[in-house]
């Protein structure tokens, strides 16, 4: 992990951000069914890849090829959670949440392609989409941070695919890894090389020329531009610790505020409930799902951690203790 001189204070403001812009939208257009709202759940969406990118390559600079225990690792933060929100969501809001068969639906979700049914889709957890194409970009993390550090040129490219799957897709959401190449490899070039900001800034103006005919306009920019100045200046006065709970906090919120808001509006009900109670039964569990998620998390990565000849001992004497 980065140590705390290399610490930058200000990917906890970004994911603060980037949580109240998503929860914000989902918030407004539950009330509105305003489409115009959406561009503020695709700016706390683009912020997200950003960090992503930037942080897997703060962490992992030397990463240029492909590791299974790697990927693993990555994978089980996010299943741990994932997983445990689906059931919990499931267990409490039936099929408010999901359309029929539970079978098929619990299996594409739990393997990240729901995307493959229409009836699948979106199911659960809505906001939810947003893992499949992280997912992929973990896939893709070795080689673009190879090609990254070792060339400008690549950035280039990865823009114009980005820009070019965009104009195809028409649209502020998409299952494809594709779609947010270009905010993942701008963290990635970023936490690399901070002198590159010129660089990397002359290709937004491409988005604002590509993207106007889908009516996205010069907002599409706006993510990079926060991101940009905020790594940037990187103020020490942003190390509190409310933000660093925040901050370490927003997957947990990302996860279930779909729920609580559902829950507001009366769109969906918990039992025969009255509202208040079933808000505080969904702030209890989604309490209990986090720390049960950490542990999950933290005894399959003890075990990835261990030498093979340790792992073996103790798969040993737990065999023994049996």
């Amino acid at each position: 992990m980065v140590s705390k001189k290399q610490r930058v204070y200000a990917i906890d403001l970004l994911r603060v951000m980037a949580i109240i812009f998503v929860v914000t939208f989902h918030a407004l257009y539950a009330i509105y069914k305003n489409n115009s709202l959406r561009i503020l759940g695709f700016f706390g969406i683009s912020l997200f890849f950003m960090i992503s990118g930037f942080v897997l390559a703060k962490n992992y600079p030397k990463l240029k090829n492909f590791s299974i225990k790697w990927f693993f690792k990555r994978y089980i933060r996010i299943a741990s959670l994932y997983y445990l929100a689906i059931i919990t969501i499931l267990f409490l809001f039936k099929t408010q949440s999901y359309t029929p068969p539970l079978e098929r639906n619990l299996l594409l979700h739990f393997l990240f392609i729901d995307f493959i049914s229409p009836t699948t889709a979106y199911g659960f957890i809505s906001p939810a989409w947003f893992l499949t194409p992280l997912i992929g970009l973990y896939i893709l993390f070795p080689y673009l941070n190879r090609l990254i550090k070792k060339s400008n040129i690549f950035l280039i490219l990865a823009f114009a695919i980005m820009m070019i799957t965009r104009l195809l897709e028409g649209t502020f959401t998409s299952f494809s890894p594709l779609f947010f190449l270009g905010e993942f490899c701008f963290g990635i070039a970023l936490a690399h090389n901070k002198k590159h900001y010129p660089f990397l800034i002359s290709f937004m103006t491409l988005i604002i020329l590509i993207n106007y005919p889908l009516n996205f306009g010069i907002a599409m920019i706006i993510p990079f531009i926060i991101f940009y100045i905020l790594i940037g200046f990187n103020p020490k006065l942003l190390n509190t610790k409310i933000l660093t709970f925040i901050g370490m906090q927003t997957f947990v919120i990302f996860l279930f505020h779909e729920s609580f808001i559902n829950i507001a509006i009366g769109k969906w009900h918990m039992y025969n409930l009255t509202m208040t109670s079933a808000i505080s039964i969904l702030i209890a569990v989604t309490i209990i799902c986090g720390y049960i998620s950490i542990i999950i998390r933290n005894v399959f990565e003890k075990i990835l951690d261990l030498p093979q000849s340790e792992h073996a001992k103790n798969s040993k004497d737990f065999k023994k203790s049996k």
